[in-house]
């Protein structure tokens, strides 16, 4: 685990990213960014780009420096995630939302980001969130040095991170990266085009992590693991039987229903309630969800008393 105290031993990789060159975005990137940021909806933004512009125009390779919330990050906008996360300075902002909305932005609350990919969940939540302690769990190693960068950035001294996957117990496993698209890397699927690359990675449970922290478990949790979250939620059931937790974020597709009521049958018991997220342009609904519902992609689990106490999520559910 690399603590904000030990984070030196890494500077080396992250001077090599500071070294490369990086932009702001061009003219046009800009303008763009800026007519999608000023409408007034709250989600449908991200489609509008991918239907606009779905790749970057500057084809330099740089990397794209921008300020969200008043902190400056670095992202390498040539994948969708990176593209989105410095166009909108957001991605999935539903999931921001419930996980914010479940905080009190008054005391310390820790977010466990699994699956962090480039970072785009942690940094929206660190910004908006000035006493936010951050865990990010990722496991590939060339997203490392630029995340510690953004952490250090928007967090200092608040965040640890931890280069594993998370699961039921130790292992090494082959982790592809398909299309070398870093967002769909998963466990759960082989090479199969020229583009794809893969990478041994290390698996570690939950209960290491929060034994190994300083923060010990999360209050608030978003998992993308790409098909891997029956494992993730069965390796985090210690945290989640204390309810330490508060809310989790994880994605779940039509053709997953088996990983539905194995997350099902992890929270439920132990006082925690699954709702769908649905969205429109002008708000978002959790809507409970007893199994899959249709055309829901992101569910949120909810102990009991944050759906009755917290008002601010309470607003947010429908019947």
């Amino acid at each position: 685990m690399i603590g904000a105290e030990s984070s030196e031993k890494y500077m080396g990789n992250q001077e090599n990213i500071r070294e490369k060159a990086t932009r702001q975005l061009s003219f046009s990137e800009t303008l763009v960014s800026l007519l999608l940021r000023a409408m007034p909806i709250k989600h449908g933004k991200h489609r509008l780009l991918d239907r606009i512009t779905p790749k970057a125009w500057n084809k330099s390779g740089d990397l794209v420096a921008f300020s969200i919330h008043g902190r400056n990050v670095i992202v390498d906008p040539y994948d969708l995630v990176g593209w989105h996360f410095a166009m909108l300075r957001s991605f999935d902002p539903e999931v921001i939302e419930i996980l914010e909305k479940a905080c009190n932005p008054d005391v310390n609350e820790v977010l466990w980001d699994i699956g962090a990919n480039k970072g785009a969940c942690f940094c929206s939540l660190a910004a908006k969130l000035p006493l936010l302690h951050v865990v990010a769990i990722e496991p590939q190693a060339k997203l490392c040095a630029n995340n510690i960068i953004n952490l250090e950035s928007l967090c200092p001294g608040r965040y640890e991170y931890v280069q594993a996957g998370l699961g039921e117990e130790e292992a090494e496993l082959t982790l592809v990266i398909p299309n070398s698209n870093f967002g769909g890397a998963s466990l759960h699927i082989q090479p199969g085009g020229p583009d794809d690359e893969s990478e041994v990675i290390k698996i570690r449970t939950a209960s290491q992590v929060a034994e190994g922290s300083q923060f010990g478990w999360p209050t608030i949790v978003k998992i993308d693991v790409e098909g891997h979250e029956p494992q993730v939620f069965r390796s985090l059931e210690p945290g989640i039987a204390s309810q330490t937790c508060k809310a989790l974020v994880f994605e779940n597709h039509a053709a997953e229903a088996a990983a539905f009521h194995a997350v099902k049958s992890v929270t439920e018991p132990h006082g925690y309630r699954i709702f769908g997220i649905q969205k429109s342009p002008w708000a978002t609904r959790l809507v409970p969800a007893r199994n899959q519902l249709m055309q829901v992609t992101d569910y949120a689990v909810i102990r009991k008393d944050v759906v009755t106490e917290n008002k601010r999520i309470a607003r947010l559910i429908g019947n």
